[in-house]
């Protein structure tokens, strides 16, 4: 987004501080008191993107410098391992009776080991799991009997009536 730039957001801050000299013109011109002035909604509302444009700034400078700052540290470690690598090919060629002697010690025999207690007699199965009870099913709650349906005279039924 071009409101994330620095240029963009400087270029705001100059139009929010022409806006409010233009007004502080107007009100001037009117013969306002100070205190008037400072209470226009207007003036509070421009001052108050000034604020709001000027940190944004702050924040954009301070992202910049947290990106040179890695982009410096990148660049170390780039530049580290060259260093390290150097210093590892001066050890490298490290005379061969050391390897031997590494070699003959490790083939030394060892001191034995204390031979670890008996096994205690075999633990005892453990019992076997009990069976779950089975879940019956709910017994269905009794439905309310419909009533039956009221059977009409048919005297009185103007349907069947002729």
């Amino acid at each position: 987004m071009a409101s994330k730039e620095k240029k963009v957001r400087e270029a705001q801050k100059t139009y929010w501080e022409n806006k409010l000299q233009q007004r502080l013109n107007v009100l001037n011109s009117e013969e306002r008191s100070p205190e008037e002035i400072e209470k226009d909604r207007a003036i509070r509302g421009i001052k108050a993107k000034i604020r709001e444009t000027a940190f944004r700034i702050r924040v954009i400078i301070a992202k910049e410098a947290k990106q040179e700052e890695m982009a410096r540290i990148k660049e170390e470690k780039k530049a580290a391992p060259k260093e390290k690598a150097k210093k590892a090919q001066e050890e490298v060629p490290a005379p061969k009776e050391t390897k031997k002697k590494a070699k003959a010690e490790k083939k030394e025999p060892k001191e034995p080991k204390e031979p670890k207690p008996e096994k205690k007699e075999a633990k005892e199965p453990k019992p076997e799991k009990k069976e779950k009870a089975k879940k019956e099913p709910r017994a269905e709650k009794p439905k309310p009997e419909e009533a039956p349906p009221q059977d009409v005279p048919q005297e009185n039924n103007p349907e069947t009536a002729s």
